[in-house]
């Protein structure tokens, strides 16, 4: 006799875990994980053409000079992240909007109104960290100040940058994101050669990166242009207490990430922090990834939020993705550190030893922790921020006191901040879809 089967209604309770395997099958389906794999390709190609902007510094700079180069370009990703933060908060409201208003009128308003904003303070920033840069040269040990001031080139556009870049994402356009993202990525690498091989030293390779980003500025824009077409139309004010949120949570992740480079070259001889220049190189491979993973992550989760849907499918394969590749490379480097740095830096650079699989295992935890930062702004959940915060803390201060002497100690630091950081993300997290804070809406797909 066969066995019948047992109606389902649709009241009745379904087990969280058959839920959860049914949004994974669903998601792995969906029009999201082929826009995922499309970002993350872009992100990729554009990650591998910054990465070879700085094999081919670490390759035609002498060490010393190097140090300088990545010291500086630590700066610089201090101030991308906080950037990212500016972007984020315009994908957040953009993808909102395209949510509430079909005809994206309402979207292109916020976008000229935070353009005009971006160019405001833009040029006050500018202005502060022209004159900030002398005395910032001299806690750097850099000898010359006119590499920092090619960097004050660029922080002028990455308050631009992020205004149309988080356009492009809040809509979901990630395939005109992924071409800016390239566009910018080439064009750096173009300018850092001809500048370079014109002996302009590790200025020609900085001020390469707002020459690039200015081309790709230009091809934003153009893809924005209907936008900025758009008159009338309900403007939408912006939550403040998001915005500190999100700047703050993006400011912490980036100075956690690119601390070693500046204590570094704070507290080591110009020789030593060129060889960790390498380390630092090869280590940043781990983030490439999970950046692109979560420029995809963070508008969806924000529409699932707005409609009260679950994003915790969408968080596991993008932790996964994040994170695991990290690892595998790790083990490569622990096994193959001196092969790995002679042949892609030259004989010049010392063997780093366990120093490189440390700081990439450092940097694959990182990689998991940036994807916890995504949900938690998407889904406006500070704690979270505030965690990353006392792990920066614990990081800063354990490595003052353990690593000024010993790297291998300044990287098991930052090991023990990625672990603690992870383990806060999931703890404040990891918790059942919170009610919609409005009536919700149909997402658009």
């Amino acid at each position: 006799m066969r066995p019948q089967r047992i109606p389902r209604y649709e009241n009745s309770p379904v087990p969280w875990g058959t839920e959860l395997k049914s949004g994974l099958l669903v998601l792995w389906r969906s029009v999201g994980v082929r826009q995922s794999l499309i970002m993350s390709a872009a992100m990729i190609l554009a990650g591998a053409l910054d990465y070879l902007v700085n094999v081919l510094a670490g390759r035609w700079l002498q060490p010393s000079e190097y140090g300088v180069f990545v010291s500086i370009a630590a700066i610089l990703q201090v101030l991308l992240y906080m950037s990212i933060g500016i972007r984020n908060i315009v994908a957040f409201y953009s993808a909102e909007l395209s949510v509430q208003d079909k005809s994206l009128n309402r979207v292109g308003v916020f976008v000229q109104r935070a353009w005009r904003w971006a160019w405001r303070w833009g040029l006050v920033a500018t202005a502060v960290m022209v004159a900030a840069s002398p005395a910032l040269a001299r806690a750097l040990q850099i000898p010359s100040v006119w590499p920092l001031w090619a960097a004050t080139l660029g922080l002028f556009l990455l308050f631009l940058r992020p205004i149309t870049d988080g356009a492009l994402q809040g809509m979901q356009l990630f395939g005109g994101l992924g071409m800016v993202q390239v566009t910018q990525a080439l064009f750096r690498f173009l300018f850092a050669c001809g500048l370079i091989w014109l002996g302009l030293q590790s200025t020609g390779a900085i001020v390469a990166f707002p020459l690039g980003s200015t081309v790709a500025l230009g091809l934003a824009l153009w893809l924005l242009r209907p936008r900025f077409r758009d008159r009338g139309g309900p403007d939408r004010s912006i939550s403040l207490h998001y915005s500190v949120h999100t700047l703050l949570g993006l400011a912490t992740f980036a100075l956690l990430t690119n601390l070693d480079a500046l204590f570094v070259k704070r507290f080591f001889s110009p020789q030593v922090a060129g060889n960790y220049g390498a380390v630092v190189t090869l280590a940043k491979i781990s983030l490439f990834l999970p950046i692109a993973m979560g420029m995809v992550l963070f508008p969806k989760a924000t529409q699932r939020q707005a409609s009260g849907q679950d994003a915790r499918p969408i968080l596991l394969l993008s932790l996964a993705a994040a994170v695991l590749p990290g690892l595998v490379v790790t083990v490569f480097y622990f096994l193959f550190p001196g092969e790995l740095v002679g042949t892609l830096f030259t004989n010049a650079y010392a063997n780093p030893g366990v120093l490189l699989g440390m700081a990439n295992l450092a940097a694959s935890l990182y990689a998991g922790l940036n994807i916890w930062l995504n949900v938690a702004l998407s889904q406006e959940r500070p704690a979270f921020i505030y965690a990353v915060v006392g792990v920066l803390f614990w990081q800063a201060i354990g490595m003052f006191i353990f690593g000024r002497e010993n790297l291998f100690y300044m990287t098991a630091v930052m090991v023990s901040a990625g672990v603690i950081g992870n383990v806060a993300g999931f703890i404040t997290t990891w918790s059942p879809v919170p009610k919609p804070k409005r009536e919700p809406v149909l997402v658009a797909q």
